[in-house]
């Protein structure tokens, strides 16, 4: 090969690891936009659309030579007060495997919950400075779609599913209200600033999330809406005084939950309870008073990782008066708090709180707009977690991820087009 052979073949690798670099990106950002309509499609499927975003960017990053760089950002990361919490966190989880009764259920719940985390950092670390405004558009587009889907599959009973074989059931769009949930909060504020019809933009996917909302059966996403919006005013407002408020708020939730059962009984009257009675309010109290009697019998250590599903078999269930057992068998207490010390014991619900508390003091250092839309952003994720599903599910990790990621690619945009 001559020299000028050479050399043009060294030009040319350039070249086309940037081309691939750039059809990466792409792809990384359209994985991320698609996830609500995959999402009202596939119920769990967020972690998938996570972790294909992730991998892209990865391979992005390698094709542009960045990866030591992008590594000792992430060590950084890692090193901060909240990584060092976060890692703390996962030590204890992997630590309280050793006395789980049921190893392999432990293993593989560790897994669903923090292969979506890391794959969130992964996003999070590279994809936010590389957002378009066609990868916005895209999640509008898409977020727009699963709002119709959701609408047209429970106006007519579901009968696009039932035709094609697939699982029928109302229930199942839970989970794509409550990623749109979350995700609806830096669209919706992109969309407000994106141009001379912005705000009309926003209004109609708002009331398009609003229309499937009314649809669905997620009582947990209602409460997440009914919170986000008072929150968000009151952080614009009083930025100062919401995370004072809300960091009590996390200290108080996470000190009486091995109490929540019997304070929910007290506090929930007859009454109370028919009128909620669609929500299954009744049901709801009886299985935290269960969970929290569970909590009683090993309250440092937790009964171990991931162990709920089945922890009406272990030791502790055995300890719990006998009419407390049969709500055991639901699988989780329907608390993310309450369910972390049921596994985690009071060193995990302590490591769970400073995690809380740390991302409450990063939220607190954005600018005014960003603090209050991430203020309302954790306040309705806590609020759904507070009666909704199970803590370490991963498509809840993928959506609140997801979420976030978008969070940090407005928060580039606002300081792009700030005076």
């Amino acid at each position: 090969m001559s020299i000028l052979e050479t050399a043009s073949a060294e030009r040319a690798l350039p070249n086309a690891g940037s081309r691939l670099a750039g059809i990466l990106w792409q792809v990384a950002m359209a994985a991320l936009a698609v996830m609500p309509l995959g999402m009202t499609i596939a119920h769990r499927s967020s972690p998938a659309f996570l972790a294909v975003s992730a991998l892209c960017a990865l391979g992005a990053v390698a094709a542009e030579g960045r990866l030591r760089q992008v590594g000792r950002e992430a060590l950084a990361a890692l090193k901060s007060p909240l990584g060092l919490a976060i890692l703390a966190f996962l030590a204890w989880s992997a630590i309280s495997i050793g006395w789980s009764p049921f190893k392999s259920l432990s293993l593989f719940t560790l897994g669903e919950l923090w292969i979506p985390v890391a794959s969130a950092f992964t996003v999070a670390l590279v994809l936010p400075r590389r957002m378009t405004r066609a990868a916005f558009w895209l999640l509008a587009a898409s977020t727009a779609a699963a709002c119709l889907l959701i609408v047209v599959e429970l106006r007519t009973g579901l009968a696009l599913r039932q035709s094609l074989g697939m699982r029928a059931n109302t229930f199942i769009f839970n989970r794509p209200t409550l990623t749109l949930l979350v995700l609806m909060l830096p669209l919706l504020a992109w969309l407000a600033g994106s141009g001379r019809h912005g705000w009309a933009w926003s209004a109609g996917i708002g009331l398009a999330f609003a229309t499937a909302l009314a649809h669905s059966d997620s009582g947990a996403a209602l409460l997440g809406l009914l919170v986000v919006a008072p929150v968000f005013l009151i952080a614009w407002l009083f930025p100062r005084l919401t995370g004072w408020l809300a960091a009590g708020a996390c200290v108080v939730a996470m000190a009486t939950a091995p109490f929540l059962g019997p304070i929910a009984d007290s506090l929930i009257t007859p009454s109370m309870h028919e009128r909620m009675a669609d929500h299954h309010t009744r049901e709801r109290v009886d299985l935290w008073r269960s969970f929290s009697a569970a909590v009683r019998q090993q309250p440092v250590l937790g009964a171990g990782f991931g162990v709920s599903p089945r922890i009406r078999e272990t030791r502790v269930a055995r300890k719990v008066a006998p009419q407390m057992r049969r709500m055991l068998a639901i699988g989780h207490p329907h608390s993310t708090p309450l369910q972390v010390w049921t596994e985690l014991g009071a060193v995990g619900a302590f490591l769970a709180l400073v995690i809380l508390l740390l991302v409450l003091r990063a939220i607190r250092r954005q600018s005014r707009l960003v603090m209050s839309l991430s203020m309302a952003l954790f306040a309705g994720a806590a609020a759904v977690s507070m009666v909704g599903h199970g803590a370490w599910q991963g498509w809840w990790a993928a959506s609140l991820g997801a979420a976030i990621v978008w969070m940090l690619a407005f928060r580039k945009t606002r300081l792009e087009t700030m005076p």
